[in-house]
């Protein structure tokens, strides 16, 4: 394998990753297991990697991390219970949320559930014969179903490109980018925005802002991606 196929290599493996360790934060309650993925140096190498040209970036979202590593390492108990406190308040109810993270709430002007983002969602998830993890209990629009999507492609981008299909590795990457500008661009920053006036800032709200650059930056790559393949 050339230079050039090694970089790319690792460029599709870290997307692979960052993406199911994002669809593992926002699509389902806090386990030990996810928080010690959040915290290890593999997440931490794969930041500097997508995060490497924006110093400011890496230090605040880092500083997030390398708190919630020391909580776990004092009182792993304590901390996960924390925040599944701050995940039901944020994500679950019963109150009003305060940041809904449903694609169709901020898109729609009714800001209600299952509108014609949600069908569009899914019409671009039946193209992929992509059957969400949590079907039918979620909304196909919601945040962590989304985040899902992408790294089931960023993976099947992968093995497109280890086994030589550079067509089938463009078609993707291609795909990715509508579904990014189409859909994930589209409502990212609102939530972000939303979730930081909330009154927990203990990790998801750092967390959505992570995932709302991190979303921008992949935008960026599949482009040089798509230019040097």
């Amino acid at each position: 394998m050339s230079e050039k196929q090694d970089a790319i290599a690792i460029i599709l493996a870290n997307r692979s990753y960052l993406y199911r360790l994002l669809q593992r934060v926002f699509g389902t309650d806090p386990q030990l297991e996810i928080l010690e993925t959040a915290v290890s140096e593999h997440t931490r190498e794969s930041l500097q990697l997508i995060l490497q040209e924006d110093e400011h970036l890496f230090d605040k979202h880092f500083e997030t991390l390398d708190n919630l590593k020391e909580s776990l390492a004092t009182d792993s108990e304590g901390t996960l219970d924390k925040l599944k406190g701050e995940y039901t308040y944020l994500f679950i109810g019963p109150d009003k949320l305060p940041a809904p993270p449903w694609e169709s709430v901020y898109l729609s002007k009714e800001r209600i559930l299952f509108q014609e983002n949600t069908l569009n969602v899914r019409r671009v998830y039946l193209e992929y014969n992509f059957l969400p993890s949590n079907y039918p209990h979620e909304a196909d629009d919601h945040l962590g179903l989304e985040l899902d999507f992408m790294a089931h492609l960023s993976k099947l981008a992968q093995e497109h490109f280890e086994n030589g299909q550079t067509e089938e590795l463009k078609k993707v990457l291609q795909d990715q980018k509508k579904f990014l500008d189409e859909h994930l661009l589209m409502w990212i920053d609102e939530f972000a925005n939303d979730i930081q006036k909330s009154k927990t800032h203990y990790f998801y709200p750092s967390m959505a802002d992570l995932t709302k650059h991190v979303l921008k930056i992949d935008n960026v790559i599949i482009d040089e991606l798509l230019g040097a393949i």
